[in-house]
């Protein structure tokens, strides 16, 4: 178990389990442990100091048990992700992680006397965490490249205008403040009504409502996802009718497309026998398809088969290893007549004055256009639909292309 500090007294124990909870509960990759202390150091409220009632301060005290870390990455719910380190008494140390809801029942389990005041604290928290995290320049890490650079370029940006002042040498007089006089407000001898106020009582009773219709959605969101995933593995023969209906509405709108192009240009496209694709790229045109994937080869060729593409028309570099190395050979692109683009690894050889790869093959003039392949929630990540939607966008520029 390697040990991972990320501040002074705060040490992760099993950086590597961390790590991995994080890309299982969020569903996305295994994140980089620079990237998660990046985040706690530097961001606004993501240290939580909890008692053994999970009642929250945000400085330890002689109460404080427990150290929770804001990770900035969220499981499938919008659920923050917190890894919880135990007082150790020179510090915290620790690695669990889980949401809030999910270190609670461990904080109840060893402390059985407290559960009530767990539950009720726990939505307390939540609360709290959601007006706290409102003051930070990120409130979360939607994707973990864009996050740091995004982050890195105000870092930058900020000190190179700080530094550009101070050399002005500029000397500015200290603002007079005038002290405001209130209006004086006429007395008509009728009594002023108070605004209405609830009692601190009545205010945690709402919260603890709201806190269990929160809870119901969820087990009610649970259990449609348990319905749909039961209908995934179950009917198998309806899901097989279902895409062989929805592989004819594809083929159906490259038709159109297609058509459009003819009625544009005059010239027909000449057409594969499953459809377009093919005959776009031209004799030596392939599709670069760059970044780890969700799905193996043989499932992607059977979507592009439906666009009418041939399994030659593809080169598939996938492999996290590989891909470190081939930013060099990218360079030379003229074989290829698009890029997809899945998850690529953050360092990666011979970029030049790119910062990743990504920015390269959406920035290089040399190099064709390139396409991310995105879920609906905006990850990078190449899955069925996410395929779908990129080679459909790769068909109709090519088509632009083909009728200017």
């Amino acid at each position: 178990m390697a040990e991972f500090v990320i501040d002074n007294g705060v040490v992760i124990d099993d950086i590597d389990g961390v790590i991995n909870g994080i890309a299982r509960l969020s569903g996305m990759d295994v994140p980089d442990p620079l990237t998660i202390k990046k985040f706690v150091t530097n961001e606004e409220s993501t240290k939580f100091y909890i008692d053994n009632k999970c009642s929250c301060k945000m400085q330890p005290d002689r109460d404080t048990v427990y150290l929770w870390l804001d990770s900035g990455f969220m499981n499938f719910y919008g659920d923050p992700i917190m890894i919880s380190l135990l007082n150790n008494g020179n510090g915290y140390t620790g690695h669990y992680c889980g949401t809030m809801k999910e270190l609670a029942g461990s904080v109840a389990s060893h402390y059985h006397k407290n559960k009530k005041n767990i539950h009720k604290n726990i939505g307390m928290l939540r609360i709290k965490y959601d007006n706290k995290i409102s003051k930070r320049k990120h409130s979360h890490i939607f994707d973990e490249q864009e996050y740091l650079i995004k982050s890195s370029n105000a870092e930058s940006g900020s000190s190179i205008m700080e530094d550009i002042i101070k050399g002005l040498n500029i000397a500015y007089d200290e603002p007079v403040c005038q002290e405001e006089i209130a209006p004086e407000v006429e007395d008509n001898g009728l009594d002023t009504p108070e605004e209405p106020h609830m009692s601190a009582m009545e205010n945690e009773i709402t919260i603890g409502l709201l806190y269990e219709q929160i809870e119901h959605w969820k087990d009610y969101a649970g259990k449609l996802l348990g319905i749909i995933e039961k209908f995934n593995t179950v009917d198998k023969v309806k899901m097989k009718e279902l895409e062989a209906e929805n592989a004819e509405y594809k083929r159906a709108l490259v038709e159109i497309r297609n058509h459009r192009v003819e009625n544009n240009s005059g010239k027909k496209v000449e057409n594969s026998k499953d459809g377009t694709g093919h005959s776009l790229l031209g004799q030596r045109g392939k599709i670069l398809v760059l970044g780890e994937c969700a799905l193996d080869e043989k499932i992607m060729n059977g979507i592009a088969k439906t666009y009418g593409f041939e399994r030659k028309d593809f080169v598939y570099e996938t492999s996290y290893e590989k891909i470190k190395e081939f930013a060099g050979r990218i360079s030379y692109g003229s074989r290829f007549s698009a890029i997809i683009l899945g998850a690529c690894p953050h360092k990666v050889n011979q970029l030049g004055d790119y910062s990743s790869i990504i920015e390269k093959c959406k920035n290089d003039v040399t190099l064709p256009n390139a396409y991310d392949a995105r879920t609906l929630s905006g990850e990078l990540k190449v899955t069925k639909e996410s395929y779908r939607r990129a080679l459909e966008s790769v068909i109709e520029d090519l088509m632009d292309r083909q009728a200017v």
